[in-house]
């Protein structure tokens, strides 16, 4: 059985927000357009079968949205929604960094990655 890619899924999700000008999974040493997303995912395994197969992958997928002015409020909502869609719940922060806004989702879940599903853990 193949985990899900959800690096590859995060990827595609925020390339297919016409606002995020830039998305990378590296903090560039300066920002040439705004606004940006930098993401990065991580996983580990919450349920193998008899077969040794991951049936069930948790994931966390952070992202950071940074513009240098303006709010990131409606960019924010867009992505709480799309990946809420999917079925992970999320935790927002924001911070001012001299000059630019900075805004940090983290999203949670389990993908079945036999039913193409996402849980939360109960």
């Amino acid at each position: 059985m193949t985990i899900i890619n959800m690096a590859a899924i995060t990827y595609q999700t925020l390339m297919s927000v016409p606002d995020i000008k830039a998305v990378t999974t590296n903090y560039p040493d300066t920002f040439a357009v705004y606004p940006t997303a930098v993401y990065q995912t991580s996983h580990t395994s919450a349920f193998v079968d008899s077969d040794m197969q991951e049936i069930q992958t948790d994931w966390t997928i952070t992202i950071d949205l940074f513009t240098n002015y303006g709010s990131l409020t409606a960019l924010t909502n867009k992505l709480i929604s799309l990946f809420g869609a999917m079925g992970f719940l999320n935790t927002t922060g924001t911070q001012d960094l001299n000059g630019a806004n900075r805004t940090v989702i983290r999203f949670t879940g389990t993908v079945d990655n036999s039913q193409f599903r996402v849980y939360q853990k109960g």
